[in-house]
């Protein structure tokens, strides 16, 4: 077991010579899932204790007992609406499968002509509207986790795969259809003591993600258009720690992404009386500059004794590109 357990480590960071190339390829899928993880600065690969991780981490889906539903909308910049749906089933006491659906889009976007086409624009030929189209980015993500053993002072290892497909449709039939996957590793301390730290490494696209356009390519004989991700790595730490006071808890989590040369996320979730969370983070994000964005946060849970549970979440993020983002998730468990 500690073979293959190495084995899988080194997997993951000898397939990622290029992780760091900058590109802007399905960028739909680095918006994050989940308004609890984007409170947080999207620093959620070390925790990935909720149905959202099938983004974030897929090993963490087994450390989830229980059935989970998980709904997400958002909208950016006011015009695009960004719409998530989890689902976790527990297969076993060690082995959970997950499930989410991916939708950012624009939908009824006009088509508009003119009636004399060889004229220009004006009182007499204004353009009218001769139908829409809606501009959609999809991925559909399978993914599957094991508990594989219990480790020295009672750290527990997760080992986890995701299956991404990806549709995107424009403008007149115009689409890409591809895919790619993910793996991930959870390591955690004994969750039952008060204080208790968790690490996480992701190796997404490890295979290299492609998307195939239905377009033309340029020269005749040329293949089809298509679309690289380049592999990248995330690493994750997170710190747990009870409080005695209201009965309370706090998380510190911290990630390190690849991805254009080095992303860095920091975020807090501080829980009073098991009921009220509040979280706030730091969301990295290095495109044409390099910024860090502040992230706000709060929830609302109930538990029930039967192990049943509802959440709602909030996420407030400013960014100068696409404006202020507010995400609401809900969260049921059964």
């Amino acid at each position: 077991m500690k073979k293959i357990t190495c084995c899988y480590i080194l997997f993951l960071i000898i397939i990622l010579p290029a992780a760091a190339n900058q590109t802007y390829t399905a960028d739909f899928l680095t918006l994050g899932t989940g308004a609890r993880p984007l409170g947080m600065g999207n620093a959620f690969t070390a925790i990935a204790d909720e149905a959202s991780t099938t983004y974030y981490n897929p090993a963490g889906i087994s450390q989830l007992t229980h059935h989970e539903f998980n709904f997400m909308h958002a909208t950016l910049a006011d015009l695009a609406a960004y719409d998530v749906a989890s689902y976790i089933y527990p297969f076993s006491s060690k082995t959970t499968f997950g499930l989410s659906w991916l939708r950012v889009g624009i939908d009824d976007i006009p088509i508009t002509g003119l009636p004399v086409t060889t004229k220009a624009i004006g009182p007499e030929n204004r353009p009218y509207v001769i139908g829409t189209f809606s501009n959609t980015s999809n991925a559909l993500v399978l993914s599957g986790a094991q508990e594989i053993k219990k480790l020295k002072n009672d750290i527990s290892l997760h080992l986890g795969a995701s299956l991404k497909l990806i549709y995107i449709g424009a403008y007149r039939n115009t689409n890409a259809i591809g895919g790619g996957s993910d793996l991930g590793i959870l390591a955690k301390t004994d969750p039952e003591k008060s204080t208790a730290f968790s690490f996480g490494l992701v190796a997404s696209d490890f295979f290299t993600t492609k998307l195939y356009w239905n377009t033309p390519p340029e020269n005749e004989g040329d293949a089809p258009h298509t679309e690289t991700v380049s592999p990248r790595l995330k690493v994750g730490l997170a710190y747990h720690q009870d409080i005695s006071l209201f009965n309370s808890h706090l998380i510190l989590a911290a990630d390190m992404d690849t991805r254009n040369d080095y992303e860095f996320h920091t975020g807090a979730e501080y829980i009073l009386f098991d009921l009220l969370a509040l979280r706030c983070g730091l969301d990295g994000r290095n495109g044409t500059t390099r910024a860090m964005y502040f992230t706000a946060g709060a929830g609302l849970q109930l538990q029930f004794v039967t192990g049943a549970a509802f959440h709602v979440d909030y996420a407030y993020q400013r960014q100068p590109d696409l404006g202020i983002s507010n995400r609401l998730s809900l969260r049921i468990l059964f």
